[in-house]
């Protein structure tokens, strides 16, 4: 387990004392437990992702507590807040890739709206030619999907684009563009 690791397991040992008596966060609390747990194996900046999300559920349910139970928990958890900020700068994406997903991302934007404009084109009017076509978008995918991988992201959406790139539709340009955003942030 890495330093950082360690000192987000310190805390969580603190956090797991500290609501041992509230039923309220057993359950935002056993997630957490398990992401930092299952991160253990390997940190990678998927599992800080998954950290955090469960660390937010956590933080959301300090909001149900009565003013002293979350009187006494906050600072445990702005404490673990605190080191998982140290350790998502450490694994984060690198600015090349968050580049190059935005990138990406604009490419299948200018598709759908592409699309949704020729959906609603005047009778008899010509269509107009679509921006990238899904095999040069298939061709941009793969190295970034690469990228995404190597940090520990599933990417289902790309991974099926790319598996098959006439399958390019309007809802899979948003399911592709919705994956990317919560990897990117």
């Amino acid at each position: 387990m890495t330093e950082e690791l360690t000192l987000l397991a310190a805390a969580l040992f603190q956090l797991k004392a500290a609501t041992a008596p509230v039923k309220e966060m057993q359950l935002t609390v056993s997630l957490l437990a398990n992401t930092i747990e299952a991160a253990s194996g390997g940190l990678s900046a998927a599992a800080v992702n998954d950290i955090e999300f469960a660390l937010n559920d956590v933080n959301a349910s300090l909001a149900d507590l009565s003013a002293a139970d979350a009187e006494r928990i906050a600072p445990i958890v702005a404490l673990l807040q605190q080191d998982l900020d140290r350790i998502k700068q450490a694994t984060s994406l690198s600015p090349a890739v968050i580049s190059g997903i935005r990138a990406f991302q604009s490419k299948l934007k200018a598709r759908a709206a592409a699309i949704e404009r020729a959906t609603y084109r005047a009778e008899g009017a010509p269509p107009e030619p679509l921006p990238h076509a899904p095999e040069e978008l298939q061709r941009e995918a793969v190295p970034l999907r690469q990228q995404l991988a190597a940090a520990g992201f599933a990417t289902p959406e790309l991974d099926a684009f790319i598996a098959d790139p006439s399958s390019l539709r309007f809802h899979s340009i948003n399911e592709i563009v919705n994956e990317l955003d919560v990897i990117a942030g």
